[in-house]
């Protein structure tokens, strides 16, 4: 299965899917802000990244720019989870090269499905 990396400020929202991903077979870590979710992304190597739009030091759009802008991260697939369903926000989210725009709240079983689809599809950009 992948690994997955979730970056959220909300506890419960991270242990929720953590243990639900988990279970389904996915290796799971966490980060509470983008600045920790940067530094996961380079030590854990994730296949999949999930991050919340608002946080503290570092909103989720700052880390998907900075994902996409570094050769050795601009592949992986992000999935934007958010509260947020404006349409300004979904558009930003797509401009940025997001490989999806989840809005909360969201059940495990379904951000499973959208998660396995997005690991089983071909992407012609990965190497």
């Amino acid at each position: 299965m992948a690994k997955i990396l979730i970056i959220d400020d909300d506890e419960t929202v991270r242990i929720v899917y953590r243990t639900y991903l988990a279970k389904a077979g996915h290796t799971i870590e966490s980060a509470k802000d983008g600045v920790e979710g940067l530094r996961m992304t380079a030590t854990f190597a994730p296949d999949l990244i999930l991050v919340d739009i608002n946080m503290p030091r570092l909103s989720g759009f700052e880390v998907v720019k900075q994902l996409k802008e570094d050769p050795s991260t601009k592949d992986i697939p992000v999935f934007i989870i958010t509260s947020l369903k404006q349409e300004h926000h979904v558009k930003r989210a797509a401009a940025m090269g997001v490989a999806g725009y989840i809005t909360k709240p969201t059940r495990a079983p379904e951000l499973a499905a959208i998660i396995n689809r997005a690991l089983t599809l071909p992407d012609q950009h990965r190497a």
